[in-house]
């Protein structure tokens, strides 16, 4: 290297520090301007900033609220629908329970065909017996008949029937014409007597008058048609003007006419319930029909409990929720009391005592305890 470019290298680098403190001057001077200019933003921006936050709260608000209303909607079609099955699983178990108690009393009844049909078999095989007596089969056939008249009262409940069967065995003991039987048939007369002076039951009307009460249910008036502006008042009705009358008098007529159709007064003891939805009419009428079908079951199985409870319930609700001066609603209420009275249920008497006594005196002639009388002599005679 040459001592001209040592020179020139030395005299750059002397040369270099003084051109910085100039740049840095001058970044210092820029530098306060461009502060300024950032430290005052225009007032729009501030203006901008607050709609959009109202916008975002105003979103944010109706979304919360649409949310809620679905949450809403969805509980109340949940509730419904829960309802809504409940009534149907309630109406199939009252049909299940018909029906079986129909079967069972459809058994019941060709049972005791086959019974009825055994004993005249039996009957005309032991009358054709050579060694068989006379009195054997008579007894026989009043111990039978005294069985099947106290499975017919306990049973089936049939009144009728048990007291025709005592009637018959009573008959059959006549024909023995035996003194010894007399103390069974002293029992036979006052079992009669009881079967006689109890209440009867007329199960078939009951249930067809409450078939016939369902079938009215929706014909029924209830509250919200009554809020429906009455029917104005008939020509008839409204007073005749008298031509004599002055005209203020004419006046005050015409005005004490037109407040009394306007204003009509109500008295009435207990509380008002809210007019019904149509949906919570349907409803109710749903619950109606199936109280009622569990009054019918009630009575078939007598059950005067269930039977008094589903009544007054539907007569609760008749009070409650439809038009009590109506009608109609009047003629239902009625036949509920009605129905209310009757006593589904009475006390059954005791008529096994008579079957109780004619099996001890068979057995004890079995036995030979007891000596029969002859009662050839007596047939002869």
């Amino acid at each position: 290297m040459t001592t001209e470019q040592k020179g020139t290298d030395n005299q750059s680098a002397a040369d270099a520090p003084v051109a910085k403190p100039v740049k840095a001057k001058a970044a210092k001077e820029k530098a306060p301007a461009s502060s300024a200019q950032r430290s005052s933003p225009h007032p729009l921006s501030w203006i901008n900033l607050v709609l959009m936050l109202g916008l975002f709260a105003l979103a944010a608000y109706a979304g919360w609220l649409s949310w809620a209303q679905q949450q809403n909607t969805a509980a109340e079609l949940a509730v419904l629908r829960d309802r809504v099955d409940q009534a149907q699983n309630n109406a199939a178990a009252l049909s299940a329970k018909e029906a079986e108690l129909l079967a069972q009393a459809k058994a019941l009844n060709e049972q005791s065909a086959q019974l009825q049909e055994q004993v005249a078999h039996n009957t005309d095989r032991l009358g054709k017996l050579p060694g068989a007596e006379r009195q054997d089969w008579l007894l026989a056939e009043a111990e039978y008949l005294l069985r099947m008249a106290n499975q017919r009262l306990q049973l089936e409940r049939d009144w009728d029937g048990a007291l025709s069967m005592l009637q018959a065995a009573d008959n059959v003991l006549t024909e023995t014409r035996n003194p010894r039987l007399n103390p069974v048939r002293a029992t036979l007369a006052k079992e009669m007597l009881a079967l006689r002076t109890a209440p009867a039951i007329d199960l078939t009307g009951a249930v067809l008058r409450v078939q016939a009460l369902q079938e009215q249910i929706t014909q029924l008036p209830w509250i919200p048609d009554r809020l429906i502006a009455e029917q104005p008042a008939t020509e008839a009705e409204v007073p005749a003007a008298d031509g004599d009358e002055t005209w203020y008098w004419q006046l005050w007529n015409s005005v004490s006419t037109s407040l009394q159709g306007m204003i009509r007064i109500r008295e009435r003891s207990a509380p008002v319930a809210a007019p019904l939805t149509p949906d919570q009419q349907y409803y109710l009428q749903q619950n109606m029909h199936l109280m009622l079908e569990q009054a019918q079951v009630a009575l078939l199985r007598q059950q005067a409990d269930l039977y008094q409870h589903s009544l007054k319930r539907v007569g609760g609700w008749l009070q409650d929720y439809l038009i009590v001066d109506d009608e109609r609603t009047r003629a239902v209420s009625n036949a509920l009391q009605e129905l209310q009275q009757w006593n589904v249920a009475p006390a059954l008497p005791d008529i096994s005592r008579s079957l109780q006594q004619l099996q001890t005196l068979v057995e004890q002639q079995r036995r030979g305890t007891v000596a029969p009388k002859a009662v050839g002599a007596e047939d002869a005679a």
